[in-house]
């Protein structure tokens, strides 16, 4: 399958061996975002995987698109302009401490700052699927133009087009706020397979449910009724409770939940990535619903055992661990 993304590029920054910025004078850093995460972790499983994104024309932005072919990506479609690339630091948390992101110069970058006429449309030519990330929508006017552009001219040509609602309050302008809800309900209504869940159905889009139902059976109703308004063939997400993860997709009429695997965290940034290449793959691939979904649970699950946000975790090692179990040491 070949797979393209349009998404930003990030720079993490990060303080080594559980250390606040207050306590350290060395960061570790490495380049990132939705759609970098997701295409590592299907290069991983053997798909053909590209990015659409705008980088700084500078040393930093070639650096990103180095790091972004490490992972397998191709990065023909990658345009250079300006001079900034988005950066986030990440405190890791322990035990009882939170770790802490905290984001700079997010709409100021080089993707912020781009526009349709940076980017050229023959990038969807021969494509199985592209996948956009609400972040995108929330950035400005123009870059949101480019992600509608996009997805209206892969429905055009048959390509199936996933979306990952993503919502990040604080990234929409206060007086945007009100015009949330209308522009993903059009984004929404462009896609094939979303990624959302029970805060997506009830807080972004405003959806009603009995609470006096079980957590789960509520969850089932409102993705229910979100495929029905707005036509999408499958919705898929995580229930994350204390150490475990379980995973979940509704399509045509029927909810699918996965078994609960046991979470050890590595590194927490990413793993909602992992789990989405991982449905992306089975779901093109047409596995049956119940593999489908403990396939890319375990996806996830694999992707809070690496370093960085991008998953490294191939297909292998998925269906060894589905399959087995886990292993000491493979030998």
């Amino acid at each position: 399958m070949k797979i393209l993304a349009f998404g930003e590029v990030m720079m993490r920054m990060m303080p080594s061996d559980y250390k606040t910025l207050t306590q350290v004078n060395e960061l570790e850093f490495l380049f990132t975002g939705t759609g970098v995460n997701i295409l590592s972790g299907l290069y991983q499983m053997g798909e053909d995987v590209s990015l659409l994104t705008r980088l700084p024309d500078n040393a930093v932005g070639k650096a990103a698109s180095a790091n972004i072919r490490k992972l397998g990506i191709n990065d023909h479609y990658i345009v250079y302009g300006d001079n900034h690339i988005g950066i986030y630091f990440l405190e890791k948390g322990i035990g009882n401490r939170a770790s802490q992101v905290t984001y700079l110069n997010r709409k100021d970058s080089s993707f912020g700052h781009s526009q349709l006429s940076d980017y050229d449309l023959s990038c969807l030519d021969g494509q199985d699927a592209l996948h956009i990330c609400g972040i995108s929508l929330a950035m400005n006017n123009n870059v949101r133009e480019v992600a509608f552009k996009l997805a209206n001219e892969a429905k055009r040509r048959g390509i199936k087009i996933i979306f990952d609602c993503n919502f990040r309050p604080s990234l929409w302008d206060e007086n945007e706020r009100k015009n949330v809800k209308s522009i993903y309900e059009d984004m929404l209504q462009l896609a094939d397979i979303v990624f959302a869940g029970y805060k997506d159905a009830t807080l972004l889009l405003e959806m009603n449910v009995d609470h006096n139902l079980p957590l789960k059976q509520q969850l089932e109703l409102l993705l229910k009724q979100m495929c029905h308004d707005y036509h999408i063939e499958a919705i898929l997400g995580t229930i994350r409770q204390d150490e475990t993860l379980s995973g979940y997709m509704m399509s045509k009429d029927v909810f699918t939940m996965g078994q609960e695997y046991s979470l050890t965290v590595y590194d927490r940034v990413g793993g909602g990535d992992g789990f989405a290449a991982g449905a992306i793959y089975g779901y093109l691939h047409n596995m049956p619903s119940a593999k489908l979904v403990d396939y890319a649970t375990v996806s996830g699950v694999l992707a809070h055992t690496t370093y960085g946000d991008s998953p490294i975790v191939s297909r292998e090692q998925i269906i060894d661990f589905m399959e087995n179990g886990r292993s000491d040491i493979k030998r």
